[in-house]
């Protein structure tokens, strides 16, 4: 992101790319700029609350140049907002407060339309929509539990020749109050990508699936295959019943989704390992401030557990050799997070599927540098619609 001269708007665009972390952490929020002079310390300061507190968080305590006693989210907080402000005088006059009080926090992206459902059992759920009304239909399944900005160039580059429509997962987005009343197993994601479809009256469409999200993809062809169009997969998080297929990562994740699931105060205690900021050594920088969501309080912990556990849970072995639609399968060669015998495998076992391998492909390199790939996806339903 190029960041515009003006500090105010550039501390106000920092603060909108960090609300989902702040939102949810324990008050006071904890923040340490890089050395700033003390004649501009007190200017940085009321500049930073005022921003945050437009979207809503109050309470801040500043630590100076200090990071010893903050959290890992707090860390990168600060760590983005001493990038976003000057090296020299800062006026906070009425110019930067009108600003601030014009500024849209929680803006949609260009060409982005955003509103809030309810779902087949009524609850809510954030769903965004993206492309000419007159295109082919693709709704494509975020990663589990993550916030939508993760994809949104995704969405934007399938937008200008599809009409895409995508949601954020159950309990975690849409203001959910009373989870343990909610449906989480993976029936209860599927439902809500037929939901999803349903709402915007369409009958049939392509599925694209992320990670996880590639699951609930495979889940709904097999529940229901006529409104399917083709699957594209992009490094699906498989459960296979073969550890030979899983990473390191994935069988610790794995383990980690079962023990916070069990109960909060599991959850409680397993969260603390987040807030260590050697959690930043293995969190790549770029998408932090997103990858970091569900960690950042018990409840939500909690939340992302149960329903990743979920889908851990659900063995793929039974549905896959019936899934007849087209697929294409992708997965990376460089990917330390899913496994690529994973892929390979549903690819094998899908009766209409192919595999594409990315060189250098990853995790990290689809999140940083989707649009590298999305002459692959495109491509893959270009020729299925020339077929047709």
């Amino acid at each position: 992101m190029t960041l515009p001269n003006d500090p105010t708007l550039r501390v106000c665009q920092a603060v909108r790319l960090l609300r989902h972390l702040a939102v949810n952490l324990p008050s006071p929020l904890n923040i340490a700029f890089d050395p700033v002079p003390a004649s501009h310390l007190a200017a940085c300061e009321h500049l930073v609350s005022q921003a945050f507190a437009a979207c809503g968080v109050q309470q801040l305590r500043f630590c100076h140049d200090t990071l010893a006693q903050l959290s890992s989210f707090e860390v990168l907080i600060s760590r983005r907002l001493s990038q976003a402000l000057p090296s020299g005088p800062l006026d906070v006059g009425s110019h930067s407060e009108q600003l601030i009080a014009d500024f849209d926090f929680s803006p949609a992206p260009a060409g982005v339309q955003r509103e809030v459902i309810a779902s087949f059992d009524g609850t809510p759920l954030n769903i965004y929509s993206c492309g000419g009304a007159d295109l082919p239909a693709l709704l494509l399944a975020l990663p589990c539990g993550l916030p939508f900005e993760l994809c949104q160039d995704w969405v934007q580059g399938l937008a200008a020749q599809y009409r895409v429509f995508t949601w954020e997962t159950r309990g975690l987005f849409g203001g959910a109050e009373h989870f343990d009343s909610l449906a989480v197993d993976t029936d209860a994601q599927v439902a809500d990508l037929f939901a999803v479809m349903d709402h915007f009256g369409q009958p049939a469409a392509h599925l694209m699936g992320i990670c996880g999200g590639a699951m609930i993809a495979l889940c709904a062809a097999a529940s229901q295959p006529e409104r399917v169009r083709s699957l594209s997969l992009w490094h699906g998080d498989y459960t296979l019943g073969e550890d030979d297929w899983r990473t390191a990562h994935q069988r610790n994740f794995e383990w980690l989704m079962e023990a916070a699931a069990s109960d909060r105060e599991e959850a409680r205690e397993l969260q603390k390992m987040f807030v260590d900021p050697a959690t930043l050594m293995t969190t790549p920088e770029p998408i932090a401030h997103l990858a970091l969501y569900p960690y950042t309080n018990a409840e939500l912990f909690y939340r992302y557990a149960r329903l990743n556990h979920a889908l851990n849970q659900t063995d793929l072995h039974a549905i896959l050799p019936y899934i007849e639609v087209p697929a294409l399968v992708v997965a990376g060669d460089n990917d330390q997070t899913t496994h690529i015998g994973g892929s390979r495998h549903v690819a094998r076992t899908l009766p209409q599927a192919r595999l594409h391998i990315e060189q250098g492909g990853s995790h990290v390199a689809f999140f940083e540098h989707g649009r590298r790939s999305l002459p692959v996806a495109l491509g893959f339903m270009e020729a299925l619609l020339a077929a047709a």
